[in-house]
């Protein structure tokens, strides 16, 4: 698994706390970081599918895959910009589907998308994923 198609551990720490908080229900996702020890401070990808990631007690944290990611992200919101060089750049992000936001605020495009998911969580933009 390359791990540039699913964002940074942070990043979905960040989505998993602020879903619990809004009281959003996180779709499931093919992929998760997971302590296999519970003594552990480290966190491993693991597969839906892995028998041990499965049955383990321990917390799993959502790792959504970039087209995930796309499918959660909305096509469009309406901030009731006029001119599109006034708008906030998490607006632009939107109308691009993150794809644009990746060169100035992120790693990878996973990341660009989880932050901009997280964002938009945040400020109460989107309240279902």
């Amino acid at each position: 698994m390359n791990q540039k198609h699913v964002p940074d551990l942070e990043l979905c720490q960040t989505l998993d706390t602020l879903c619990k908080e809004k009281n959003i229900t996180l779709p499931e996702t093919e992929f998760y970081y997971k302590r296999f020890s519970p003594h552990s401070k480290n966190y491993d990808l693991c597969d839906d599918g892995d028998e041990q990631c499965i049955h383990s007690d321990n917390k799993k944290i959502p790792a959504p895959l970039v087209s995930e990611l796309g499918e959660w992200l909305p096509w469009s919101i309406d901030t009731g910009c006029v001119n599109f060089d006034n708008c906030p750049s998490w607006h632009r992000v939107t109308y691009y589907r993150g794809e644009h936001y990746l060169e100035q605020t992120a790693s990878t495009e996973a990341n660009a998308r989880q932050k901009m998911i997280n964002y938009l969580i945040a400020e109460g933009i989107i309240t279902t994923l």
